[in-house]
């Protein structure tokens, strides 16, 4: 079966912070595929890349094997392609049902014929949304505004949906419901990139994972290929050793840059390095990425609602 979408050797910066330096993936219709990875790897940007939320800097992004690099996202979602943010995205000032048409007006599916049995379908799904769709957005539980944001995307009838960390903050119950929802979508044959820090019930449902350390893959293969423990020794630390062979980030993945902090911070850094037996340096990258991935995400997010 051809892919769908094919991201190869993509490359984003963040003015002059290299945020995604060497990604490749490919997802095939009907085909899930999970990218996981600490904090700073590059997850969100690559999905933010695919829809067109992020300028490419290098690489290519290919759609039914054409370039949609440079394409504008109103564009890229009127192809097929939906994007759940993390945050989720939803207007908390609309209603329940104004938030689902919102996700006709993005995808340019407002005036179809079956526009409204899209929302239909959704309420189906969602039975909360139905019983709460006069209902201002922002009102409702996490859980349920997750829903929405799902449905939202839904029913722009996506041959690609992208969720970015659809679980996060959610009560076991509601994931455990999410993660079955996902493996209805590949049965409909809708094509799923879910970027997910639950990695074992991830895998569960993925047909392939995606592994990133520094932007850059480091593992890349199928559940029964790639298990969680072979994830947490390549890119967690800790564990057997993997049965997949895991590349190391490169070198050029590391760059040092000075940075000029205040004495108070400097001892903080030192203080907390050594409560944690840790280098002072690699404790001051990982705040620096975490921060900066933290920008990259909410600007994108902005732009998308």
């Amino acid at each position: 079966m051809s892919a769908l979408l094919e991201v190869e050797s993509l490359r984003v910066t963040y003015g002059g912070v290299v945020a995604v330096r060497d990604v490749s993936l490919s997802v095939s219709p009907g085909e899930v595929v999970a990218v996981l990875g600490a904090n700073g790897a590059g997850k969100t940007t690559t999905l933010l890349a695919v829809s067109g939320l992020v300028k490419v800097r290098g690489g290519d992004v290919r759609l039914d094997g054409e370039s949609i690099v440079g394409s504008a996202p109103e564009a890229i979602a009127r192809r097929g392609v939906a994007h759940v943010p993390a945050g989720r995205g939803i207007f908390g000032g609309l209603t329940v049902a104004d938030n689902l048409r919102m996700g006709l007006y993005g995808s340019g599916r407002i005036k179809a014929d079956d526009a409204e049995e899209s929302v239909e379908q959704v309420l189906e799904a969602f039975p909360i949304l139905r019983e709460r769709r006069d209902q201002p957005a922002g009102t409702m539980s996490g859980g349920q505004q997750q829903q929405l944001a799902i449905g939202r995307a839904l029913v722009q009838k996506p041959r690609l949906l992208l969720l970015d960390e659809m679980s996060m903050g959610l009560a076991p119950a509601i994931v455990a419901d999410l993660f079955a929802l996902v493996g209805r979508l590949r049965e409909s044959g809708i094509g799923v990139v879910m970027v997910e820090q639950f990695v074992g019930q991830a895998l569960k449902v993925a047909d392939r994972a995606v592994v990133l350390e520094q932007g850059t893959v480091v593992a890349d293969g199928a559940p029964d290929e790639l298990s969680s423990d072979d994830i947490a020794a390549a890119y967690l630390g800790g564990g057997e050793e993997p049965d997949v062979t895991v590349r190391p980030a490169p070198d050029s993945a590391r760059e040092v840059l000075q940075v000029p902090l205040a004495g108070a911070a400097v001892r903080r850094l030192e203080r907390l390095a050594a409560e944690q037996g840790r280098p002072v340096q690699e404790l001051l990258a990982e705040t620096l990425t975490g921060a900066l991935a933290g920008a990259g995400t909410s600007d994108g997010e902005e732009r998308s609602s």
